[in-house]
């Protein structure tokens, strides 16, 4: 059922004319759209640093000649201030600005510095211990054991001033069989009492753990004996020492063509490294004593000895018993028969001595 025109708002009908002309005006829009309106290109990677940062406006072109080349570093402000448009970043005033950038200037050349003076004191420390790095200490003839070798204190060779102190006999009932070179005894006469030992001390272990032994050299007392074990006594104490025990085999001649060997004798050594030694001013100016002993240096390839600084002891002991002494005749190095008048034997605790030092005298 179609409902009554008269009941709804009228409502305006165009004419053909009317339509008509919409139509073909809409058509001249789309037609200039499609002729006029052409995308943009996509912005290229390679657009000036002022267009890509938004730094300023972009240098000045001119169809003549290529745009100048910009940098920012160069940029005035206007009134001809350096760096305006990097101080006016806004990259760079929302990280701080300048303070910023001056700090990290600050901290960067800070460590450059530190590691130059790093590097610096590093090969300076190094060269300090290659110059102090210990010497080594050559081999010597007279020593068996004692190889080429990096040593420290007490390892070295060394001469031992002493002074002949005590003298005993109790080991044999001829007192003139026993003899203590230089056959003077420090209350007699400090001068002539001098007597100089040179020993050679070899460490042939680690810092860690020292293996010391120590072995004679050429002397005038004859006392030889090598390798013997060198251990310390009483560490950190005034009275800290080394001390060794060694065995040899003592020869007396007690008078002109009678020989008398005291075989197995015991030398022992006490060697200070803190108590002080005494140097009487008149054994220095022995030149009879000198001439008798080597001088000291450290080279023990060439025979010559440092001088031992503190204070030491060394014994040459042995008990009676049946062999003690053998006696002989003597003719041109041959021996002849044994010598028995007089000789008693005596107890083993009936010791003979002979005591050397440098101190307490």
């Amino acid at each position: 059922m179609l409902s009554n025109p008269s009941a709804h708002p009228s409502i305006p009908r165009l004419s053909t004319a009317s339509k008509r002309s919409r139509t073909n005006s809409t058509e001249v829009r789309l037609s200039m759209i499609a002729e006029d309106g052409v995308p943009p290109p996509p912005k290229t990677q390679n657009r000036p640093f002022s267009q890509r940062w938004n730094i300023g406006d972009p240098p000045p072109h001119s169809y003549e000649n290529s745009p100048p080349k910009y940098s920012p570093w160069a940029a005035t402000g206007p009134k001809g201030e350096k760096l305006w448009e990097v101080r006016n970043n806004k990259h760079v005033a929302s990280r701080g600005g300048w303070k910023r950038i001056c700090l990290v200037g600050v901290v960067v050349t800070a460590v450059l510095a530190a590691l130059i003076v790093g590097l610096v004191v590093g090969l300076n420390k190094k060269k300090k211990t290659s110059a102090d790095a210990p010497e080594t200490v050559p081999s010597n003839s007279s020593s068996p054991s004692s190889p080429s070798t990096t040593f420290s204190f007490p390892a070295g060779s060394y001469t031992f001033t002493t002074y002949l102190d005590t003298v005993a006999t109790n080991c044999t009932s001829v007192s003139a069989d026993w003899q203590c070179a230089p056959y003077h005894t420090y209350s007699d006469s400090p001068t002539l009492a001098l007597a100089r030992y040179q020993w050679i001390i070899v460490d042939s272990g680690s810092p860690s753990s020292p293996n010391l032994t120590i072995s004679s050299s050429n002397n005038p007392f004859n006392v030889e004996f090598a390798n013997a074990s060198l251990a310390l006594v009483d560490p950190d104490s005034s009275s800290e020492r080394y001390r060794f025990t060694a065995h040899f085999n003592k020869v007396v001649v007690p008078s002109p063509g009678i020989y008398c060997y005291f075989n197995n004798t015991v030398v022992e050594g006490n060697l200070y490294t803190k108590r002080a030694k005494v140097e009487p001013a008149s054994a220095s100016d022995s030149s009879t004593a000198s001439a008798a002993q080597p001088t000291a240096t450290k080279d023990a390839a060439s025979n010559i000895f440092e001088e031992w600084k503190y204070a030491v002891q060394t014994t040459h002991f042995i008990g009676g018993g049946s062999t003690v002494p053998e006696c002989f005749h003597m003719n041109n190095g041959v021996r002849g028969e044994r010598v028995s008048d007089g000789i008693k034997q005596q107890a083993p605790e009936d010791m003979c001595r002979c005591v050397y030092q440098n101190y307490d005298l």
